[in-house]
């Protein structure tokens, strides 16, 4: 039971849910939107089921140190433990000290996965979407013979011995999960089996050929599988528990895989047509009466401008990514360009710069026809993509990617930036226990720490999930949050402040009023992403970028490394988590690498320069 196909997800689940009758489980979440949506769905299968949990957010590997000292080494009844976009790249047995009655299951979007958590023991189970992948079956391979093959000589007779109890064990034996366990851990002795009469020169080969092949998969860059809100709807569906809300909070997680440029655009139409048949099954139209709040969930194309709904076309085309650096409107020649591209459509820039609600009703219904006609003239080729978005009735709308730009902001930013950007947030502090009703068990929010705000943020975001209301409070936020994030873009363009080094362009920021605000990984790589936007379009060259922001308070530098895919829906392995590790063994720096984005480091202030320029000369 080490490695969970999709086929039988459900049975881990059931086993999950047959512990829960002695036991108690814990799930620790990820701070970031898939986490959160996959979070909401599995939260709502453990309580229909009245399995007694406990949800615990977690922001680094620290949290999990902390959290097996506070919550696992003292919990007695615990049974589970569920971990969901965490744990999967490292060998969780160096953060966490599992209880031999315990069981782990890792549902974990990142990738490449550790194969300490793969394939070496029964207690840790790693759910897997990727069932027919030959080139897992070589690692698997590959590790036993490093893992096992140097003991081959000196347990040839006790493997025989094992061999025969095993053999009458397997054949009294036949519950399908302690099955699974005991083929796993029956690999050794079969492979001991087959290197039998291979010579010492032979087997050092072998091992010398399965470290490089281990080594390889390593060092091939960090990427995203399957989106971990998408493998828990699936769950729901393989237990005939879906619903409209439990669908929404998947195709939200989904979109934030593609807004943040972790899935390509075949691994995201791939998922989106498995939603849109789930969404004709549930939104079936039909006539409701005033009294009844539509929530339906529709197909639509979404522009590639952040908002638009709840901004005013203007400023939602001027502060996305996508049209910003395809105008260039850091330049005043950029400028002129939108405003030509409005005129040729036939809007007045004092519409567009009404906020869409108060635009012109025949203007809002040509909006799709004109920017089909217009757009590519002026190199706007995919400035729409498939989406979904849903009805809250009278309250509103909200796309996909509206949920996604919310939900982001509200994780990612502190209560001091919101106050900074003179923006009020109704943050989540209540500490007291939510109970899913007078019988059922209970999920605790932590007492707010000093300097662990992220906290209070998580459960802002958590309820405003399922709650137009409480997702309105992120998108005040979040345009406020862009607009920030593209005024520094551009005056670091302007300023020619952004280094074209021979193989990633880097840009340091050390000052400047809004330096605060890019010292949290997602703002910082938002940035990151809309530099390398820019510079794909007019740089010379499409090159990785390296960002680092001072945190003064700190007395250290965030620093973020992202890649550079050739053109927009394309996406590239990142190489940098291994690059750093690499430059800080040369260069001895302190740095702290606890992020669960291997290419997210704190580096002391002192450290920076060399460790720069280190992975410029080795890279």
């Amino acid at each position: 039971m080490v490695r969970i196909f999709k086929r039988r997800w459900h049975e881990a689940y059931e086993k999950i849910k047959q512990d829960s009758l002695d036991g108690n489980c814990i799930v620790f979440v990820a701070s970031d939107v898939d986490a959160l949506c996959a979070c909401k769905i599995l939260q709502t299968l453990l309580k229909t089921d009245f399995i007694p949990h406990k949800i615990v957010p977690v922001s680094s590997y620290s949290d999990l140190k902390e959290a097996n000292t506070e919550l696992i080494q003292t919990d007695d009844e615990l049974r589970s433990i569920v971990m969901i976009n965490c744990g999967g790249m490292v060998d969780t047995s160096l953060y966490i000290d599992t209880p031999a009655n315990v069981t782990m299951y890792i549902i974990d979007s990142h990738r490449p996965l550790n194969l300490d958590n793969l394939f070496s023991g029964t207690q840790v189970a790693v759910f897997d979407d990727d069932e027919d992948d030959e080139n897992a079956k070589e690692l698997m391979v590959a590790y036993e013979n490093v893992a096992y093959g140097s003991s081959d000589e000196d347990s040839d007779s006790s493997s025989d011995e094992s061999d025969e109890e095993n053999n009458e064990q397997e054949d009294d034996d036949t519950d399908d999960g302690e099955e699974r366990s005991r083929l796993e851990s029956d690999r050794p002795r079969q492979r001991r089996r087959l290197d039998e009469g291979e010579t010492s020169e032979a087997k050092r080969s072998k091992a010398r050929h399965s470290r490089m092949k281990i080594a390889q998969y390593y060092s091939s860059g960090m990427y995203y599988s399957q989106s971990v809100a998408g493998i828990m709807y699936t769950l729901a569906n393989q237990l005939d528990r879906t619903t409209n809300d439990l669908l929404w909070f998947a195709i939200t997680g989904v979109t934030s895989q593609y807004i943040t440029e972790h899935i390509d655009t075949p691994i995201y139409l791939d998922q989106l047509r498995i939603f849109m048949d789930e969404v004709a099954r549930f939104n079936i139209p039909q006539e409701t009466s005033s009294q009844t709040i539509n929530t339906s969930i529709k197909f639509e194309d979404e522009y590639r401008f952040m908002l638009y709904r709840h901004w005013s076309l203007y400023d939602s085309m001027f502060h996305s990514g996508y049209v910003a650096s395809k105008l260039g409107v850091w330049k005043e020649f950029g400028k002129k360009r939108l405003n030509n591209m409005f005129a040729k459509m036939g809007f007045s820039l004092n519409q567009c710069q009404q906020v869409f609600t108060h635009m012109d009703i025949e203007l809002k219904k040509i909006l799709r026809s004109k920017i089909d006609s217009v757009a590519p003239l002026y190199g706007l080729t995919d400035i729409c993509f498939p989406s979904f978005s849903r009805s809250y009735g009278w309250r509103g709308q909200t796309s996909a990617s509206d949920a996604v730009y919310s939900l982001s902001s509200l994780l990612e930013t502190s209560p001091e930036v919101a106050h900074r950007l003179g923006e009020t947030v109704e943050w989540n502090t209540d500490s007291e226990p939510v109970t899913n009703d007078d019988d059922g068990p209970e999920t605790p929010k932590p007492k707010p720490i000093p300097n662990r705000w992220w906290l209070q943020n998580f459960y802002t975001a958590y309820d405003a999930l399922d709650s137009i209301e409480g997702m309105q409070r992120g998108l005040g936020l979040c345009m406020k949050l862009q607009r920030a994030i593209v005024q520094q873009g551009t005056a670091m363009i302007e300023k020619k402040s952004v280094k074209t080094l021979r193989t990633f362009r880097l840009a340091i920021i050390k000052d400047g009023p809004d330096i605060s605000l890019f010292t949290h990984p997602l703002t910082l790589s938002k940035l990151a992403l809309f530099l390398v936007d820019a510079y794909r379009e007019y740089g010379k060259r499409n090159l990785p970028f390296v960002i680092g922001t001072l945190n003064e308070t700190q007395g250290s530098y965030l620093v973020v490394g992202v890649t550079g895919a050739p053109t927009f829906g394309d996406v590239r392995q990142n190489h940098f988590g291994s690059a750093f590790q690499d430059a800080v063994r040369r260069t001895k720096a302190h740095v702290k690498h606890d992020s669960f984005e291997t290419s997210v480091m704190e580096i002391r202030q002192d450290d920076l320069e060399n460790f720069i320029e280190n992975l410029h000369l080795s890279a």
